[in-house]
């Protein structure tokens, strides 16, 4: 399972106030220049470690351009508006980023909320102007392969669903 990740500050100062910010950007803003560093915390909630179900799954993203597979490689990250199910994917999980023609194959690393400043490798959406990225999902050891050869390796047809996130089994 993949834990969402907030943020703390060290002031300059030394102190470390309470205030537990969602993203980096929420944290740089509400203490402008003042910032020592910025310290990565679980929430309580998600402390616990679930290991990885028995079934082995790839989460499967879907409807996406041959230009949006190859800047997804080259950021490696992929923005979409939809969360994953956390309790389905976990660090280390096969990705497959499909568009018409080829399959972007990759491990997923980890999942964070999307922030302009942060993900500034995709600009705003282009087929549904009116919505804004949501969250950032990071890969490592991508490679594009045919979708083909994809369909063949996986004996899946990868075809999407709504919402464009779905799983399967390998």
């Amino acid at each position: 399972m993949i834990t969402e990740k907030v943020y703390k500050v060290e002031l300059l100062d030394g102190k470390v106030p309470s205030t537990i910010y969602e993203t980096r950007q929420e944290a740089l803003r509400a203490h402008r220049g003042n910032i020592a560093k910025l310290i990565e915390v679980l929430p309580k909630q998600t402390k616990k470690k679930i290991e990885p179900t028995s079934d082995q799954l790839a989460i499967v993203i879907s409807a996406r351009s041959n230009e949006d597979l190859d800047i997804s490689k080259d950021c490696g990250y992929a923005v979409m508006y939809n969360c994953p199910k956390r309790d389905k994917i976990y660090e280390g999980m096969r990705y497959l980023e499909v568009s018409d023609e080829y399959v972007l194959e990759a491990t997923i690393t980890k999942l964070e909320k999307y922030e302009k400043g942060a993900h500034h490798h995709w600009k705003g959406p282009g087929y549904r102007p009116d919505k804004v990225w949501k969250w950032a999902l990071f890969h490592k050891n991508g490679k594009i392969i045919s979708r083909k050869s994809a369909e063949n390796k996986y004996n899946n047809s990868l075809k999407g669903t709504q919402g464009g996130i779905s799983y399967i089994k390998l």
